[in-house]
């Protein structure tokens, strides 16, 4: 058993579904942080009178942060304990928005979202193997299939709910509510996770030198890379759609930003669908092939001018859904090709680095590829090219497994 949670005798057994809902519902909150500031960047500008590259950076500092730090965060869960370090990411989380709610420039408010990143990346890579701590084995690659949603949930429900808050309250008071949301979840975070009377034995925790050399086996590198060709498909498409949709003359900007709402949105039930199919047994390796090449095609679809604009919306809002099949299966991985039961933090860090690299190497290769032609009919190229990446770690990711269960 994990070092995350101390349970009974009775949590192999059966699943606290109860506690799986909370921890879905942190990482959703967590991923609240990385949502609220695109919608309000504009306001702050105004407010702050930033330029334009202070303002993506009050944006892109999350990416960084996980590129640097995501496999750290793990392996501080792994090593110090889930329950422990979850509490000081929300700690963090909630400090830091109070903290650029009152901020009066740029310098404060970017330290606010670099505490902000930290806080999110600490969570989103302890909450898995705190999962495993409350779950029955049965249970755990549907649950992955539940939580592997959070990015998406939490990114569109604040694209959503941001204008109406920007109106109200302002951009000081969306980052106030959450903080007050953060240390809302954290309180329940801990009711339902509390230790309970009757502790089971557990090994010691690894050596945090040996969690950091989680990057030199193969197999999470392998899975970080195949995360990251996903990532780069998918936060792509949602990150410039607005742009692609106004420029192309098919939308206003208030209409492209609900669309991509949407198109955020619909990649949630692809995780759930893929969770309730690896439940039943259906290979990771298929449902993720299967998905690759279904975004290519989609791909091809949603940038092709000689189509129809609902064709084209159609073939984006369909990419981002079957692209859930990817994440929920990855995540399912994670317990698979952990180096050891000890080291899964470690090893779903590595991966939400890999996330993140995707996150900055996707746009920025679109952009790139669009300013060079001229045209968006060549935008699809980036994405396709993803999609074979992806589907050739994928093999090699399930022959690295299969070389493991022989030497086991």
């Amino acid at each position: 058993m994990l070092s995350a949670l101390p349970p009974g005798d009775e949590a192999s057994s059966r699943t606290n579904w109860l506690a799986v809902c909370v921890l879905i519902l942190a990482a959703v909150a967590a991923a609240f942080q990385i949502g609220k500031a695109p919608a309000a960047l504009p306001v702050i500008r105004n407010e702050l009178g930033l330029s334009l590259d202070e303002g993506v950076w009050i944006i892109s500092i999350f990416n960084l942060l996980g590129i640097t730090f995501g496999m750290i965060a793990g392996a501080m869960g792994d090593r110090l304990g889930h329950r422990r370090l979850i509490v000081v990411g929300f700690l963090a989380m909630a400090t830091a928005s109070f903290a650029g709610a009152a901020a009066d420039g740029f310098a404060v408010l970017l330290l606010s979202r670099v505490l902000e990143g930290f806080g999110f990346i600490v969570v989103a890579s302890v909450a898995p193997p705190m999962f495993l701590a409350v779950s029955a084995p049965r249970d755990h690659r549907l649950i992955f299939g539940l939580y592997s949603g959070y990015w998406p949930a939490g990114v569109a429900i604040m694209i959503l709910v941001t204008p109406v808050i920007l109106d109200s309250i302002g951009w000081r008071g969306l980052w106030s509510v959450n903080g007050v949301l953060a240390l809302a979840v954290l309180a329940l975070v801990l009711v339902v996770t509390r230790p309970r009377a009757t502790r089971a034995v557990r090994p010691d925790p690894p050596p945090f030198a040996e969690a950091l050399r989680t990057f030199l086996h193969i197999g999470p590198m392998t899975l970080a890379l195949t995360f990251g060709a996903y990532s780069a498909i998918h936060v792509t498409v949602v990150a410039l759609l607005p742009t692609f949709y106004t420029e192309a003359g098919a939308l206003g900007l208030g209409s492209a930003s609900a669309l991509v709402a949407l198109v955020t949105a619909v990649n949630i039930f692809g995780n759930i669908i893929a969770g309730f199919a690896l439940q039943r047994g259906v290979s990771r390796l298929f449902l993720v092939v299967l998905a690759f090449v279904l975004i290519a095609g989609s791909a091809l679809l949603m940038y092709d001018d000689g189509l129809s604009f609902p064709v084209r919306l159609g073939a984006a809002i369909f990419l981002s859904f079957i692209a859930g099949l990817v994440p929920a299966s990855l995540f399912a991985s994670t317990p698979v090709v952990a180096p050891s039961p000890g080291l899964v933090g470690a090893t779903t860090g590595l991966m939400m680095q890999g996330s993140q690299l995707g996150q900055l190497v996707g746009p920025v290769a679109m952009a790139w590829v669009v300013t060079s032609t001229g045209s968006w009919n060549f935008a699809p190229v980036t994405l396709v090219l993803a999609a074979i990446i992806g589907i050739a770690l994928m093999f090699a990711l399930r022959r690295i497994e299969a070389r493991n269960s022989a030497a086991a």
